[in-house]
C-alpha cells in the first residue's frame, strides 16, 4: 500500500534540478508529487503539489521559462487508485515514473478526466504490445476550445502516440449515454490490468496525507 505525504515536497532549488532532468538535462535524485492543471486560469499543465508551510501549487519551468509539458525518456513504475477524502472526495489516478537517472515522480489527475483516460489508453497499449517497461514520453498539453480547457495527455514512444482503441471506444459509448458510473468502472478495471501486469498483485488504493493547503486545491477536470 502506498502512502503519499505532501510534508516530502521539495525547495524550489530542487524543483529546478527535477524539472532540469526530466526535460533531458543534468542528473538529480529529488522526487516530488506532480499535479495536472491544478490552476485552472493558468496555461500550465505541471503543478508542483503545495507544501507544508502553506506553499500554493507552483507550476513547473524549464530552465528557459517556459512551462513544462513533457516528461521525457522515463519509464512506468506502478499505476494506483486513491480516495483523498478531501471535500471534493476524487477519485484519482497516480501515474508513478522513474527518469534515466532514477528518479522517482508520482504524476496524479482525477481518474475520469481527460487527461487520466488517455494516459491510461497508452499504457494499455504499451501493456497489449507486450511492453511496459520501455521508455517513453509523456506529453500534456491544455485544450484551446471553451472556458474550461482541460488537459490532455498522450503517451508517445518517438513521433507515435500510443492509444488503445477499446478503452477509447468503450468510454466514448459511456461518456455518451451519460453512465458516469460505467466511465468509472471502466477506468478502474484499466488500472487494474496495467497494475497487475506490472506486479501480478491486484489493486489497492493508496492512504493519502494532505495538508491544508492541497485540500484547497479544486478538482481536476
Amino acid at each position: 500500500m502506498t502512502i503519499v505525504s505532501t510534508s516530502a515536497l521539495i525547495a524550489s532549488t530542487a524543483t529546478s534540478a527535477i524539472v532540469s532532468e526530466f526535460s533531458g538535462g543534468r542528473q538529480s535524485s529529488v522526487a516530488m508529487t506532480i499535479g495536472i492543471g491544478l490552476v485552472k486560469d493558468s496555461d500550465a499543465v505541471f503543478f508542483k503539489y503545495a507544501d507544508e508551510a502553506g506553499e500554493q501549487p507552483v507550476a513547473l519551468l524549464q530552465p528557459s521559462g517556459k512551462h513544462l509539458s513533457t516528461l521525457c525518456n522515463v519509464t512506468l513504475v506502478d499505476v494506483s487508485l486513491y480516495e483523498p477524502n478531501d471535500e471534493y472526495n476524487t477519485l484519482k489516478l497516480n501515474v508513478t515514473l522513474e527518469s534515466s537517472t532514477g528518479t522517482h515522480v508520482m504524476v496524479t489527475s482525477g481518474l475520469t478526466t481527460f487527461w487520466s483516460m488517455s494516459i491510461l489508453g497508452g499504457l494499455l497499449e504499451m501493456q497489449k504490445g507486450g511492453d511496459l517497461t520501455c521508455p517513453f514520453n509523456l506529453d500534456t498539453w491544455r485544450g484551446n476550445k471553451g472556458k474550461i480547457k482541460p488537459c490532455f495527455g498522450a503517451i508517445k514512444m518517438g513521433a507515435i502516440s500510443m492509444r488503445n482503441d477499446d478503452l477509447y471506444n468503450s468510454l466514448t459509448d459511456a461518456r455518451s449515454d451519460g453512465n458516469k458510473q460505467l466511465v468509472e468502472r471502466i477506468m478502474r478495471d484499466g488500472v487494474e490490468t496495467v497494475h497487475h501486469a506490472l506486479t501480478g498483485g491486484l489493486v489497492e488504493e493508496a492512504v493519502v496525507t494532505l495538508d491544508a493547503a492541497v485540500s484547497e486545491v479544486p478538482a481536476d477536470f
